[in-house]
């Protein structure tokens, strides 16, 4: 028996009860696997639906450890795909990018009886369902009315907005990426959602921050092309961008600058309304994010009435209680 196998079944012994509860509510994917915490640094291992996903970050697979995974993947009755996602190969040589009329739009997983879209071949470089992200799904799921409006920002293939909308809310999905928003599209058709109450704006998602907060687009940004929309209030703003990324009007910067994208959040938030904010940042301590938090809606005017964490589920352990992603939902009046 290889090291690899003794580490795959320990895995699945601790998640037994979460597995038990996972499956009971209609969610057939989640994480089996999480090398970094369970003695396999560069090596995760996810169940989409019918797939087994390997990921190998960095380093090849010795034949024992294929063989364990091949073995691993028969006894659960799924369909074994590996990527490589290490440094020095190809965008190609990652299973991933590939057009997006390539992609088999036919598999999808389930959570908590929602379906999405999912990729054993992407044009990006994940299957388009987040695992780490269920918390954060499960909260909206649960916590959405149907009469709440929603802005979900970085809204990738929306499966935020789409877990808001379980019961009924309108949403506005953000995003710049097009094959992402068809994506996204593609799973407001699987959920049966009122094509007239979840919308794609897509476009960088500054421009629409800065309209909706009332500040305007100014200066330079103001001279090139980009949507045009009203100001307006949301009841739900979700907030989940990427750790770093530039744009030709501004810059994400978790690490030095998270209040340029909190800041408007919370101008375009009703009074009461709450925002689910994120920040992926290893390097970001909680107790240092929850400040800045708090600054920026002080400096914002707006009196934070709750501030509380979400913890990524069981299948995420983190052995330092510091998780690399962070989930904070803020109510402010």
């Amino acid at each position: 028996m290889s090291g690899l196998n003794t580490l795959l079944e320990r895995a699945i012994q601790v998640r037994a009860d979460l597995l038990g509860r996972l499956q009971a509510e209609g969610t057939d994917c989640w994480r089996v696997f999480h090398g970094v915490a369970e003695g396999r640094p560069g090596l995760a291992v996810d169940r989409y639906g019918p797939l087994l996903l390997v990921q190998l970050f960095h380093g090849d697979l010795e034949p024992e450890d294929l063989h364990a995974l091949e073995g691993l993947a028969e006894g659960m009755g799924l369909r074994l795909v590996l990527w490589h996602r290490g440094q020095g190969r190809g965008a190609a040589e990652c299973h991933g990018r590939r057009r997006i009329e390539e992609v088999d739009f036919g598999l999808t997983c389930c959570e908590e009886g929602q379906r999405f879209a999912i990729a054993q071949r992407s044009p990006g470089l994940d299957p388009w369902l987040f695992l780490d992200f269920r918390a954060a799904r499960r909260w909206l799921r649960a916590h959405v009315p149907a009469e709440a409006s929603v802005l979900n920002l970085f809204a990738y293939t929306c499966s935020a907005g789409v877990s808001a909308a379980r019961q009924g809310a309108e949403v506005w999905n953000v995003d710049f990426g097009g094959w992402c928003l068809e994506i996204g599209s593609r799973n407001r058709e699987l959920n049966g959602l009122d094509p007239e109450r979840f919308h794609f704006w897509r476009e960088d998602v500054f421009p629409i921050l800065w309209q909706l907060s009332g500040k305007g687009v100014r200066g330079r940004a103001a001279q090139r092309p980009y949507l045009r929309v009203e100001p307006r209030l949301f009841d739900v703003v979700i907030l989940d961008p990427p750790t770093l990324a530039r744009s030709p009007f501004g810059k994400v910067d978790l690490v030095a600058d998270y209040p340029a994208m909190l800041k408007p959040c919370l101008l375009a938030l009703r009074p009461g309304g709450r925002i689910l904010a994120t920040n992926h940042a290893a390097g970001v301590d909680r107790e240092a994010w929850e400040q800045v938090l708090r600054r920026t809606a002080e400096k914002a005017g707006r009196e934070l009435l709750a501030l509380e964490f979400l913890a990524p589920e069981e299948d995420f352990p983190s052995p330092d209680g510091q998780p690399p992603l962070k989930i904070a939902v803020l109510s402010a009046g």
